[in-house]
């Protein structure tokens, strides 16, 4: 399993029910590195996407205790009600793990990260307060530092974390 985020220095990912950075560039790579694969988020993340809808070329999951079924279908996603439900979803679907991609929000993230293997994070280097943040990552996973790159004055660069096992 994997994890795709936006994060900046204080570890912000999402202001006013968005996404705290709108970077061409990141939006690219999001697009390249999970088309065709499993995306996993939470039930507010699914309503920021557009149209409220999962995202197209991709099988959308969400987490959610409260969504139904019906919804589900009208929105393009399956639903998974915890962790084990998920995994067991994925089993009956035959998506390998290193195929999904755990999306947001903050919470999903959290729950989540224990099974992660890699973090693929764009960095942004803005100390931006936010509302919603990312989880502090574990000491158990080695960065690999991107170039730093610039969307008009953002600096921001590709960081890739891989769990150490």
């Amino acid at each position: 399993m994997n994890a795709i985020a936006a994060v900046n220095l204080k570890g912000y990912i999402g202001k006013g029910g968005d996404l705290m950075y709108n970077i061409k560039e990141d939006m690219a790579f999001f697009v390249r590195t999970t088309k065709g694969k499993t995306m996993v988020m939470g039930r507010r993340t699914l309503l920021s996407l557009p149209g409220g809808k999962g995202l197209k070329n991709r099988t959308n999951i969400v987490l959610s205790r409260t969504m139904t079924a019906e919804e589900g279908k009208e929105r393009d996603v399956l639903i998974a009600r915890d962790v084990n439900d998920l995994f067991e979803l994925l089993r009956s679907l035959g998506i390998p793990e290193e195929e999904v991609f755990v999306i947001g929000g903050g919470e999903i993230y959290s729950l989540l990260l224990p099974y992660c293997k890699t973090l693929y994070i764009t960095r942004v280097l803005s100390e931006e307060e936010g509302e919603v943040k990312f989880p502090v990552i574990p000491a158990e996973f080695a960065l690999t530092q991107g170039e730093v790159n610039y969307c008009g004055d953002l600096a921001y660069r590709f960081d890739t974390y891989v769990r150490n096992r």
